[in-house]
């Protein structure tokens, strides 16, 4: 058998004398093969910041400014950079890069006078040239378009970051460009404001181009309630709060109309706090008097869009006392066509904890409802114009509920002016109406009532006599 084992190692392994002699070698242990060594992920390319001087398109171009600039008059010329907001952004930037612009458009715009111009260079700088601001109050501005960018985008500012370059020129008539960051600007005003205010009373300067606030220019908003109907419970129980302002020989504005800019993020979120602190300070009021009714609060998607402005609703929200709670619903309104439904729910899921129910107002153009019932939305309303007609609106009202019984949604109507008009809707389904024959505008709330289709015939009686005398 030893003879039969050596024969067959011999011819597997080439006879004994090698096995031998390879016994007699050190033994080499096994090494598993080392992975190729995987090159390091290249970082982000950053563009090179136009500001730094040495892009000649752009020297040309300020060159051709400033020859065309009257030297007696004021005015001043920046590079304002988002060189700053790409290397923060990193990988997102090229996903975000359009909305970004989008943004920064729509703020050089709110923040500029009809006088000023800009223009976007390269990939992420802008011009901006002011008719008539000095350079440090040029700067601030910049640095407030950039600040604002940052805290919609990362949800906070780091002023460390942000430069702004002035543009003047240098011997032999060559563009030379001269940084400043804000927190030097900041630290600037601040001592110049110390030094000038000694021995002087506090004067503030509103910088031109800047948009006063809403509150400064017009009288403040006046906060009023409307009833909803039940259909299904016969009952008004639910009162939607708006604001309304009324200007010298104008009609009255309501609700995001009041704005002067549509677009004004800012204004936009006062204004929904401004509405949220009235309503429940007077809603507290009424509830230790032992009034009992459900309230709605207005909403703007931009309010909660941005996480810095959720934040502040959030914290008017949270002076909600827990007993008044179960009595709140809020009322989202401009939300976008195609919004994902993951992003709604995000919203929604924000404003549960503070409330009863969410109502989604809806455009008919856009019917896509299920997002809306993804995220939780329970009520859809729509507003119908003020001249609406029956026949007009019957298909679309007849889709609209149709659609939202599909989601499981209650459909809602607004602008119910006729006793036509609320008939169809009750043929159709609706299950919440309001306009002029369900009620009018109050200063209060009112508790908890019972209404039926002979109160409003009652109502539409006196409505049609008013409108006669």
């Amino acid at each position: 058998m030893r003879k039969l084992m050596a024969t067959v190692l011999k011819s597997l392994f080439g006879g004994a004398d090698q096995s031998a002699k390879a016994r007699g070698r050190p033994r080499l242990k096994f090494r598993r093969p080392e992975p190729a060594p995987q090159p390091e992920p290249a970082p982000v390319p950053v563009p090179p910041d136009m500001a730094a001087g040495h892009d000649h398109d752009l020297a040309l171009r300020l060159r051709r400014i400033f020859d065309g600039r009257d030297p007696t008059q004021a005015g001043s010329i920046h590079l304002l950079g988002l060189g700053s907001l790409h290397e923060k952004l990193g990988a997102r930037w090229p996903e975000v890069a359009a909305r970004v612009h989008s943004l920064a458009g729509k703020l050089l715009n709110q923040h500029l006078s009809p006088q000023d111009a800009w223009f976007r260079h390269g990939d992420e700088s802008y011009v901006v040239v002011f008719a008539q601001l000095g350079p440090e109050q040029a700067r601030l501005i910049c640095a407030k378009v950039v600040e604002e960018l940052q805290v919609m985008l990362l949800g906070h500012a780091d002023t460390d970051s942000i430069t702004v370059r002035t543009m003047v020129h240098e011997i032999g008539s060559e563009v030379m460009m001269v940084p400043a960051s804000l927190t030097d600007m900041l630290e600037g005003a601040k001592h110049r404001a110390h030094t000038q205010g000694m021995g002087t009373s506090p004067t503030l300067i509103q910088p031109r181009g800047l948009r006063p606030p809403l509150m400064a220019r017009a009288s403040p908003p006046v906060v009023r309630y409307r009833p909803v109907w039940d259909v299904k419970k016969q009952i008004l129980s639910l009162y939607m709060a708006r604001c309304h302002v009324k200007r010298d020989g104008r009609q009255l504005l309501w609700g995001y109309d009041c704005l002067d800019d549509p677009e004004d993020v800012a204004g936009i979120l006062d204004l929904d706090l401004h509405v949220a602190r009235e309503a429940l300070e007077t809603a507290l009021e009424l509830y230790e008097n032992r009034f009992r009714f459900f309230l709605s609060l207005p909403l703007h998607f931009e309010s909660l869009a941005a996480t810095s402005r959720r934040q502040e609703v959030m914290n008017t929200l949270r002076t909600i006392p827990r007993h008044l709670l179960p009595f709140m619903t809020y009322h989202l309104y401009h939300v976008p066509a195609g919004v994902p439904g993951g992003r709604l729910s995000e919203l929604v899921s924000a404003l549960k904890p503070f409330g009863r129910t969410v109502m989604l107002e809806q455009t008919v153009a856009g019917m896509g409802l299920a997002a809306a019932e993804a995220a939780g939305v329970r009520v859809v309303n729509i507003t119908l114009p003020y001249d609406a007609s029956v026949d007009r609106w019957r298909p679309e009202i007849t889709r609209f509920v149709a659609n939202a019984s599909r989601h499981h949604l209650l459909p809602a109507v607004e602008g119910v002016s006729s006793l036509e008009m609320e008939a169809l809707c009750e043929e159709a389904g609706v299950r919440f109406l309001s306009g002029d024959l369900i009620g009018d505008w109050t200063e209060v709330p009112e508790h908890v009532v019972r209404r039926s289709r002979d109160d409003f015939e009652r109502h539409s009686v006196s409505i049609k006599n008013r409108q006669h005398e």
